[in-house]
């Protein structure tokens, strides 16, 4: 009898070990930092003049905007296919700020990625989900790092509210309110944002929604 309690005892901390994920094992991991003043918010009258379509990686006939919300359609037609937006980091070189949305998958392409202290193409720190995983991911001088990964089984078509924020060397990614990414870095001090989408198959569309943006300081 005894044993079979310790053993029962065994399970029911393996279960308790295994629904302590480490992003949201504690409710102070559902507080954000405090917010201050808007920095950006989309125009929904005007939204398409506020980003800036990628010369090379976005052709503008697979961009619409409707109520300010991005509908992407790329054409999977080679084997190098992108969307790409984003803000003018010369105009929007904020710091610590968060950048808060909705966005959805309607299908299943490679990579959605949500880009923040964006300086240029081989500057910028990014969440990226791919595979029904989600990365941090640094680019700086040109060089990608993988700095840290996590499941994230995405439902075609389910819409998810996101929250980026960073302030100083740390960045964090919510989820639906949820904490579920924390991470560390200080290559990068400050830049604006963008949307990029790839897929490299030949075969599957990038089909994708995003919007409308608020960007507002932290304290």
């Amino acid at each position: 009898m005894e044993r079979l309690l310790s053993l029962l005892r065994k399970a029911a901390r393996k279960i308790r070990q295994l629904r302590r994920l480490p992003f949201n094992r504690d409710p102070r991991d559902y507080q954000t930092w405090a917010e201050g003043e808007v920095l950006f918010r989309t125009e929904v009258s005007r939204p398409g003049e506020q980003w800036i379509f990628h010369p090379e990686y976005q052709d503008r006939s697979e961009l619409i905007f409707e109520s300010g919300t991005m509908k992407f359609h790329v054409k999977a037609n080679t084997g190098d296919e992108w969307a790409y937006v984003y803000l003018d980091p010369e105009k929007y070189p904020w710091n610590d700020y968060s950048w808060q949305s909705s966005f959805r998958r309607l299908t299943a392409f490679q990579e959605y990625a949500f880009n923040f202290r964006y300086v240029n193409f081989d500057n910028r720190y990014r969440y990226r989900f791919e595979d029904d995983l989600l990365f941090f991911d640094s680019k700086v001088r040109g060089k990608w790092r993988a700095h840290a990964r996590m499941p994230f089984p995405m439902a075609l078509g389910a819409w998810y509210d996101l929250r980026i924020d960073a302030k100083g060397d740390r960045y964090r990614c919510y989820v639906n309110g949820m904490l579920m990414m924390e991470n560390r870095d200080a290559a990068i001090k400050r830049g604006s944002i963008a949307v990029i989408l790839w897929e490299i198959d030949r075969a599957t569309d990038a089909i994708a929604e995003v919007g409308p943006f608020v960007v507002r300081s932290l304290q």
